[in-house]
């Protein structure tokens, strides 16, 4: 099953990069929690269900051009995925070119996401679904 896990996760994340900001509604529970809390994001916290996770992005995206998302790594944790990706853009009010690695971990259970973890270091992530570097 875990190997499975990755292969949607892989999938929905090709959506991302692409720019498909759409079909990840059929990937996330309808009462998925979107938990940035642990981030350094301005829209750090938890938000809840399919209409959260659209406001986080909305945030989100609207301060950037020329946004780019990388997906770099996925690694298998059993009922959980984590991911490292970079990001790459140019903040709209600031003009300032900024790059950052993220380091996430999607929780799924019968194959779609009903958590979805952000953590600053890819040690702290893997620590959080028991595995280490």
């Amino acid at each position: 099953m875990s190997q499975k896990n990755v292969e949607i996760v892989r999938e929905f994340s090709s959506l991302f990069e692409s720019g498909d900001r759409r079909s990840w509604r059929s990937c996330f529970a309808p009462d998925v929690v979107w938990d940035v809390s642990r981030s350094t994001l301005p829209e750090a916290g938890v938000y809840h269900g399919h209409e959260g996770v659209e406001r986080f992005f909305a945030d989100w995206l609207r301060t950037w051009e020329d946004l780019e998302v990388e997906h770099r790594e996925f690694i298998d944790a059993g009922e959980s995925v984590v991911v490292v990706f970079r990001q790459r853009g140019r903040g709209k009010g600031s003009g300032v070119m900024a790059e950052r690695e993220f380091v996430v971990i999607y929780d799924l259970a019968g194959g779609i996401v009903t958590r979805y973890r952000q953590f600053e270091s890819r040690a702290d992530a893997l620590e959080a679904v028991g595995l280490s570097e």
